[in-house]
Formats: structure tokens, C-alpha cells, sequence
């Protein structure tokens, strides 16, 4: 089992668990599992390319290739900036100032140079982004369109999307008492923020895909950041700046996202049966069983305490080499 390459998209802004999902890839990295490629940003926030960048810092990873969506106007409310806005401009980065590259240009730059079949893609935000890569059409980097180059480099693409009818009752119910609704009427956040890419997505990208549902996040973690990291440390400041649980903890359907698609073989997950995954004009989710399928999605395969007893000592994990950080003002 080899090193694998990755490239992120997050929407890092509206929920602090893309924090904790890149923190986790950050550690990863760190004990050898993966190589980060790119991190992309899928909205127009212009304070989530330097809240990764402060995150990667931290982990001494000053220099990642960071792209982020140059479309105007999504996802930019102060619900969206609660904590990405203090994280930038209280933590060095590179991106107090000025933006990154736009995001399908770094996909591509990143893509055409790498062998192909070899890269890993994870998406825990809206899917403009990877819609947009789809989309794009040739360029200096590669002479492929986006379909043809993804298909050539790209293994896999993992994504926190959907709502999917589990085996466990118990676990559909509480989606259902949580998400206020009948599992099968339900538009998951990322789906429902650009239907039109979703459906791309779902449709037309041309490798094996895996999807972590709305229902199967459901469990909080990040407690063990409150009590264990010290008070400066950029994961525990945007979970408690974010502020919807007194505790600090939140759901994990991006931290497990990232677990499933890095963590070979992990013991927390089962897939389901193949079958494909589309997405209707409402953002709901169509799911076909089909043994000839290249989809699946994810439940969880063991007990929830022990899950979250295993992310939260994950997520105090103490960096190897972190950058200089300067102190919270």
C-alpha cells in the first residue's frame, strides 16, 4: 500500500468541521498515509484560502498549492466568515491581502503532472469547483478537457454529498428527526447549494466514486480540542468560534470523509453494494442499485463511541514540525 496523493476541495467557512477534516489530512500526512497535493476553496469567502493556509501551516506545510473559486458572491454572509475571518487575520498566511490561483487551474497544473491513475480526489463542500474541472476545456497545462484528464489521472473521488437510506434504523431515524424530514425528500447542504454541479458531477465524472451521506456524520466530535490543544491552536479556535454546541464539538461528516478516502481499509466504515448516485432538480438524492455501478456509499461499521474516541485522539495529535505561529491578538 502505497503513499497516496491527494488533492481537497472545502468550502471551509460555513461549518468548522472542514477545519477538522484538514487538520486530520494534515496528520495524515504526517505519519506517511498521504501526500497533499492542493487544497481547493469553493467559495467566494476571501477569508478560506487563508484559514488553509493557516491549517496546513500549522502542520509545516507552508507551501501547498492552494486554488479557490473566482465565481462572485457564494457563501459569503457572516454566518460563512464566524471564524475563517479571525483565523486569517490573526495567524500568518499567505493570503491576507490577495487570492490564490483560481481552482481548476491548479487542478489542472497538478493533474497533467502526475502519473496517471494516481491521484485521489476529495470534495467536502458544494461541487462547483469539480464541476468546473469537468467543464474545462484545454489549456497550457494539458491538451485533455476536464472529463479526459480526470479520467487518465484521477483513481477516485471521495465526497461528503447526499442522503442515503442505511441498513440501521436507528441511524436513519435520527437523520431524519435531525434533517427535520423523510430521508428521501431530503436536499444534503452540499447538493443543495449548486444543484447543476452536483448533477455534473454525478453523472459525468468518470471514475469510481464514494459518498459519506448526511446521515452517516451524524456523531460530534471534537471535544478533545477544547480540553487537550493548547488555546491557540487554529483548529480549536475556529470550533469554538463557530459556536453552535456550548461543548465546542460538531458532526464529522467531512473528518470521516477524509478518514474513509485516506485510511485504507478502515475499521469504522463498510461500503454499500454498487449502484449510481444522481441527484434530482430539488437536490435530493436518486440512489439504483446496480452490481455493473462504479458508485457506493458509506455507513458506519462500528460502535459510534468507539469512532468518536478515535477521532478526538487523532485531532490532538501533535504536529512533527509546525511553522512559527504568532500569538492569538
Amino acid at each position: 500500500m502505497g503513499t497516496k496523493n491527494i488533492i481537497i476541495d472545502t468550502d471551509i467557512g460555513p461549518d468548522c468541521d472542514d477545519v477538522g477534516a484538514l487538520a486530520m489530512l494534515n496528520i495524515y500526512a504526517n505519519q506517511g498515509l498521504c501526500r497533499i497535493l492542493g487544497v481547493s476553496h469553493c467559495t467566494s469567502n476571501p477569508y478560506g484560502a487563508g484559514t488553509i493556509d493557516v491549517i496546513n501551516r500549522y502542520y509545516g506545510r507552508p507551501d501547498i498549492a492552494i486554488g479557490t473559486y473566482y465565481g462572485e458572491g457564494f457563501l459569503t454572509d457572516e454566518v460563512c466568515m464566524r471564524y475563517n475571518r479571525f483565523i486569517t487575520t490573526h495567524f500568518p498566511n499567505r493570503y491576507q491581502s490577495e487570492q490564490p490561483q483560481e481552482a481548476v487551474d491548479m487542478y489542472r497544473s497538478i493533474l497533467a503532472a502526475q502519473p496517471d491513475g494516481s491521484v485521489e480526489f476529495l470534495g467536502i463542500g458544494p461541487m462547483n469547483n469539480l464541476s468546473n474541472l469537468l467543464n474545462s476545456g484545454s489549456d497550457r497545462f494539458s491538451n485533455l478537457d476536464g472529463r479526459e484528464l480526470v479520467r487518465r489521472k484521477v483513481s477516485r473521488l471521495t465526497m461528503m454529498a447526499g442522503a442515503f437510506r442505511c441498513s440501521s434504523k436507528a441511524v436513519a431515524d435520527r437523520a431524519e428527526r435531525i434533517g427535520n424530514g423523510k430521508i428521501e425528500d431530503m436536499a444534503e447542504f452540499n447538493v443543495a447549494c449548486d444543484i447543476p454541479a452536483a448533477q455534473n458531477v454525478a453523472a459525468n465524472w468518470p471514475t469510481p466514486k464514494a459518498y459519506l451521506g448526511f446521515e452517516a456524520g451524524l456523531i460530534m466530535t471534537g471535544k478533545s480540542l477544547m480540553v487537550l490543544a493548547p488555546e491557540n491552536h487554529p483548529v480549536r479556535l475556529a470550533y469554538k468560534l463557530h459556536g453552535l454546541s456550548e461543548s465546542g464539538e460538531r458532526y464529522s461528516w467531512d473528518l470521516l470523509t477524509v478518514e474513509y478516502a485516506v485510511v485504507e481499509g478502515c475499521r469504522h466504515f463498510r461500503e454499500s453494494a454498487r449502484g449510481y448516485v444522481r441527484f434530482d432538480d430539488m437536490g435530493r438524492t436518486i440512489w439504483r442499485l446496480d452490481e455493473g455501478g462504479t458508485d457506493c456509499y458509506l455507513e458506519l461499521a462500528l460502535a459510534e463511541e468507539h469512532i468518536i474516541e478515535d477521532i478526538n485522539a487523532l485531532l490532538i495529535t501533535p504536529p512533527r514540525q509546525t511553522c512559527r505561529m504568532a500569538a492569538v491578538r
